[in-house]
């Protein structure tokens, strides 16, 4: 626990390069299946206030 208190900021980029690389991959494949779980599993990212709606980064102006 002390390690994540340490690093938190690195941990808060890490989850958020993830975020952006995994929606950069989802929207260049061609299906939509693959869309359609993303959109959920933002909606939990969301909920856990990691990421907003669109994917962009809490904290991020538009």
């Amino acid at each position: 626990m002390e390690w994540i208190q340490n690093n938190w900021n690195d941990v808060l980029s890490i989850i958020g390069a993830v975020i952006l690389i995994i929606t950069a991959v989802v929207k260049l494949t061609s299906t939509d299946k693959d869309d359609t779980v993303w959109a959920q599993v933002l909606k939990v990212l969301s909920a856990l206030s990691l990421c907003n709606p669109d994917g962009s980064l809490i904290g991020k102006g538009k």
